[in-house]
Parts: structure tokens; C-alpha cells; sequence
């Protein structure tokens, strides 16, 4: 996890149809058009309240990178979505659903815009994960870097009745030690700003993403000011971590098939956890259809393929798994916890950035990006690798069942990485540390010589194991430098 209202022009007809993704129909088959899809109007920017800036504010300075921040509100109808009458929701993700009865909605995105000659052409429309009642661009939070160099476009849409206007009373509950405030929501945090927001229920949220989307892509279906004014979108991008990940899932499973609005989707640690509602009926474990019509990545850390195991992939989906990542991360936390003392007041409560895992996700979840946007523009598909099988052993971080693990502790197969494969510490998924960061155990003087003798051989292997992995695709340059040079810091 505004007003100073500038004008609100009237909706524009009901209905127009928008640009379809970029799916590809197979031979002799005749595409569909996208279903019609309901027009919204944009307020803003928007200014103001009792705090002055907006929730979930860019936790990275834009000003390096030539981007700006700015919030709208935005207003329309939405339904949520029902099983089909005659059919369920099969574990393959091949779902029919039917709309319900359109219902007013006002919500807000965030939006960073790049500069005219730096933009890239596509637009990142982040599922804002809901938690503890408080709405925030976990995404973004993890690849900003990565978006930013590359000009993307980003917008977060806050989307759960839970973390925007819902009434119940505010709670705080004790999680790993730390206090935690709940039903924070949009609405109490500035309610001068924020009080007039309205999402009846988060069911809503799979027809308003459709209807953001394509107003942001094709400027024809909205009234209301250009968020991206000056800049011509060709492509849009969903991507959505954890919660908001699995809402994507059943958003790619039930809605993009009719609607067909975005062009690709990024999805990160899709879990077993409890399952989400489609209008009232319960969905399977979060999977994802593999005819899917556009180009997907699904990056499972270990932490979700150790409870998921492989997964099938399609000819245009992908699942990357890579070896010793965990959930988050040592210095991601340190990010999150600089966020929630700004927005929320909360005061530390994660383990030290070097004792949790710092195995660098960010590296890979951003070249995961980048190979959609290519695949997009290109045709160019991004490469396959081996998957993680699951792994029922115990939850503390120990080295059993021994299969599992390589002679130095890592995890064994996955996508692989100059991390695990020229290693400095043994990087685990389990233990203590809150946000599900894992642990670091950093080898000893003793292990590193038996394994490289001097700190100059393991520069120079673990520079090539980078400039190899960045031939696959799963760094990019400025990654491959960057994780270089911090390895030449290494000594003993």
C-alpha cells in the first residue's frame, strides 16, 4: 500500500469497443471482437488534503529519471462477474462468465509519466495489492528501477472496497511481533482527500481494470483530462503481486478472453493461500489457462514453487522459478518499511536487510518485464526454463530432504543465477523474518577459499556466470553491471 476537483465531464456513450490485444488467433479461426466496453471519466490531477501528497507515493525519487506523479480520480459503472449458468470453474482456468448489473464506482489511480522522448510506447497498470485494509504498488516497489530506465508508463489503480472506503471499525493486530493497523483504508487516512471514493465491492474490481485500461490506451473512451496527455500508448501491461497476482489469474482466466483490452501480464508468487471470490463462488488454487491469448510471465519464487511445484505452461505463457529467491527480500523490506513510516507511521520490524534473504528478485522480475514488452512489439517470445518442484520438508531454514539442495546449500534446478551458481551464502525461503524475506547464510572465510582460493577467481567466475545469464534473458545490462561490481567488493 485530492480535491481540488479541476472539472468532470459527462460520460461518453455507454459502450464503445477498444483495441484488442495482441492475440494471435490460430490458423483458419476467425478472431472475435472484444466485448464492448463501458466508458469512465478522469478527474484531476488532484491536489490537496489534510496530507498533502497522495497514498503509496513513489517511494523512489522520479526526478533522476525526468518523471512526474500525479493522482486522478476516476468515475463510471461496473459489475462484477458470474459463473455462466451450466458451467464451473475448472482447475484449468477455462472459465464463461456473465456480467452482473452495473453498479457507480469512483476510485483513483497513481500515475508516473515519463518524459515524451523517453517513453517506450507501454503502459504498466499495476493491480495495487491489497493488505491490512491499506492499498499500495508492491510491483512498482519491486522493479522501479527497471521501469523507470526503460520509460515505461505506470499507473496503480486501487481497486478493493477493503482498502478504500469499506466501514468497519479500524483494528491493530499483533503479526511476527510487530503492530500492524488494519482497515486503514483511503478514506480514513484523508477523508478531505479520499472521502468521496466509492467502490461498492472489490468484485467490481475485474470490469473497472478493463475499463481503466482501455481508457488508457485508446483516449477515446474517456471524458475527463489525459492522464497521459502528449503521449501515444500502444501497449498496456497488467502485472499484480501475491493477492493482487491471483486477482490477475482470475482476471486472465475469466475476463481478458472477452474483453481483450490488455496486451500482456506479469504476475509474481501466485500461493495457495485462501481462495478468491468470482461473485460469490470459489475459485481453484490460482492457476493460469494456458491457451492464454497474449504474452504472460508468471515468476514463482522459491517460496511459491516450493508450495506449487512445476507448472504447465502455454505458447504464450511462461513460469520462471528462480533458484534461492524467497518471497521478499531483505533490502525490499527495507523499502517497504521506509514506505509504512512515511504513510502509515509504523516503526521498524524487519529483520536487518544482510540477514534476510538478499538474493536480488528485482533483477530477474524486471527482465521478466522487459522480455513481455519485446514479445509484444517483436513477436519475440521469452525463453523457458526448468521449474522448482515442490518441497514438504520443514519450514525452519535446514537442509533436508538433502535431494533438494546442492553441495553448497542452494536449491537445486529453477532458472539459474550467478547467485546460486558462483555463490557466496547459502540463500533460504524459510525463517522468521516478517514479509516471508528468508534468510542469508553468508559462507565462511574457510568455504569461500575452498571453493575459489582467491577473491580474484571468484570475480572473474561470477562475471561470466552474469554476462551468460544475461544472454538468456534473465538479466539486463545495467543489472549484469551492477551485480558485477558489488561482487568485486567481495574479498576474505
Amino acid at each position: 500500500m485530492k480535491p481540488n476537483t479541476l472539472w468532470l465531464m459527462p460520460l461518453l456513450a455507454a459502450t464503445m469497443l477498444v483495441q484488442p490485444g495482441c492475440a494471435v488467433s490460430p490458423p483458419g479461426q476467425v478472431k472475435a471482437q472484444p466485448a464492448a466496453v463501458a466508458a469512465v471519466t478522469f478527474e484531476g490531477p488532484i491536489t490537496g488534503g489534510t496530507r498533502g501528497f497522495p497514498y503509496s507515493a513513489s517511494i523512489v525519487d522520479l526526478a533522476p529519471y525526468g518523471y512526474t506523479e500525479s493522482e486522478y480520480f476516476v468515475s463510471g459503472k461496473a459489475h462484477a462477474y458470474h459463473v455462466a449458468p451450466g458451467t464451473t470453474l475448472g482447475a484449468d482456468g477455462r472459465w464463461q462468465v456473465v456480467a452482473g448489473e452495473d453498479v457507480p464506482y469512483k476510485t483513483r489511480i497513481l500515475v508516473r509519466k515519463p518524459p515524451a522522448d523517453k517513453f517506450n510506447g507501454t503502459i504498466v497498470i499495476e493491480y495495487m495489492q491489497e493488505y491490512f485494509g491499506t492499498e499500495r504498488d508492491t510491483n512498482y516497489r519491486w522493479n522501479a528501477e527497471t521501469l523507470l530506465r526503460n520509460g515505461f508508463g505506470w499507473v496503480g489503480v486501487s481497486m478493493h472496497h477493503e482498502g478504500i472506503d469499506d466501514t468497519k471499525p479500524p483494528q491493530t493486530i499483533t503479526y511476527a511481533g510487530k503492530q500492524i493497523p488494519i482497515g486503514t483504508t483511503l478514506a480514513r487516512w484523508d477523508p478531505q482527500r479520499y472521502g468521496s471514493l466509492s467502490v461498492p465491492s472489490s468484485d467490481m474490481s475485474y470490469d473497472m481494470l478493463t475499463q481503466i485500461a482501455a481508457a488508457l490506451k485508446s483516449k477515446k473512451a474517456a471524458g475527463g483530462p489525459d492522464p497521459f496527455e502528449g503521449l501515444n500508448p500502444k501497449a498496456v501491461i497488467g502485472v499484480g503481486n501475491t493477492i493482487a497476482g491471483e486477482r490477475l489469474a482470475i482476471y486472465i482466466n475469466a475476463v481478458q478472453p472477452q474483453a481483450r483490452v490488455f496486451d500482456g501480464f506479469f504476475l509474481q508468487d501466485l500461493h495457495t493461500g485462501a481462495k478468491l471470490k468470482l461473485s460469490g463462488a470459489d475459485t481453484p488454487l490460482p492457476t493460469v489457462r494456458t491457451d492464454v491469448g497474449v504474452p504472460v510471465i508468471v515468476l514463482n519464487t522459491t517460496t511459491a514453487s516450493a508450495e506449487r511445484g512445476p507448472r504447465e505452461e502455454g505458447r504464450m505463457l511462461r513460469f520462471w522459478a528462480p533458484a534461492g529467491s524467497s518471497h521478499t527480500t531483505g533490502p525490499y523490506m527495507a523499502r517497504v518499511g521506509k514506505a509504512n513510516q512515511r504513510d502509515l507511521g509504523m516503526d521498524g520490524g524487519n529483520c536487518p536487510a544482510d540477514y534476510a534473504n538478499t538474493f536480488p528478485v528485482q533483477y530477474v522480475s524486471g527482465a521478466a518485464i522487459v522480455a513481455i514488452d519485446r514479445w509484444i512489439k517483436s513477436g519475440k517470445a521469452a525463453p523457458s526454463f526448468p521449474q522448482l518442484p515442490s518441497f514438504e520438508g520443514p519450514r525452519q531454514p535446514v537442509l533436508e530432504p538433502a535431494s533438494y539442495f546442492d553441495a553448497n546449500g542452494n536449491v537445486k534446478g529453477g532458472l539459474r543465477t550467478p547467485w546460486v551458481d558462483v555463490p557466496v551464502a547459502r540463500y533460504d525461503w524459510r525463517g522468521e523474518c516478517i514479509g516471508g524475506s528468508g534468510r542469508t547464510f553468508p559462507f565462511t572465510t574457510e568455504q569461500l577459499k575452498a571453493l575459489y582460493g582467491t577473491p580474484d577467481v571468484y570475480h572473474k567466475r561470477f562475471a561470466g556466470a552474469a554476462k551468460a545469464a544475461e544472454k538468456r534473458g534473465v538479466l539486463l545490462p545495467p543489472d549484469t553491471q551492477a551485480a558485477i561490481e558489488a561482487a568485486n567488493k567481495v574479498s576474505w
